[in-house]
């Protein structure tokens, strides 16, 4: 039987969530913004011993719009890609510094890997700024928490983040192979998402 893993991408609406994901996926960003609701992201790995596991990226709304779809993604998910804009640590930060948070007292004692994200590096002049030192001290010294500076647009470290969730999961990734299926066989059925429609949002809604 096939094991399934589940990723959640948290954090402030215009952060990149999206672009992350899709750029990781299909290698290409979109070209207008539109606001998630919530799409799930579903496609088959291939691990070191030649099996393939299941993974699943959820990408979410930004803020707290929606605290009990939140909390019930949170309780759902295995692991947590808390995104922040570099461009505007202040406000994006404290977001996920609150999504952290929220995680801890939802999973209590249950073990869930954080990753933090600080993505629109190419906003940013001078990787090793103060700011961005101090961050970095913050998420790996204080949370403890693997942390990456990337770039969606410019598609700088997108393959250090699937390393990274994979091997925050424990699952052991064959070497020569991505998330997009470049050692040519990675992915058995290919990517297939799923959006959340508004109408179906609603009725959702009515049941939480």
């Amino acid at each position: 039987m096939e094991s399934c893993s589940r990723v959640a991408f948290l954090g402030a609406k215009k952060v990149g969530k999206t672009c992350l994901i899709t750029q990781l996926l299909k290698k290409s960003v979109p070209t207008k913004y539109s606001p998630t609701i919530e799409t799930m992201f579903r496609y088959d790995i291939q691990t070191a011993e030649d099996s393939f596991t299941k993974l699943e990226i959820l990408d979410t709304a930004g803020n707290f719009e929606f605290p009990n779809m939140l909390k019930k993604a949170v309780r759902s998910c295995h692991a947590f890609v808390l995104v922040f804009d570099l461009s505007n640590p202040k406000q994006t930060f404290e977001e996920i510094e609150m999504l952290r948070q929220l995680i801890i007292e939802e999973k209590g004692t249950e073990y869930a890997p954080i990753i933090v994200i600080g993505n629109k590096k190419d906003l940013v002049y001078g990787q090793d700024s103060v700011d961005n030192n101090i961050l970095d001290a913050i998420v790996s010294i204080d949370w403890g928490c693997p942390y990456i500076t990337t770039s969606a647009i410019c598609k700088v470290n997108i393959s250090d983040v699937y390393t990274v969730v994979c091997k925050e999961l424990k699952i052991k990734i064959k070497h020569s192979s991505d998330v997009n299926g470049n050692s040519g066989n990675t992915t058995k059925h290919g990517v297939k998402h799923r959006r959340l429609s508004f109408s179906a949002f609603k009725r959702r809604m009515l049941v939480l």
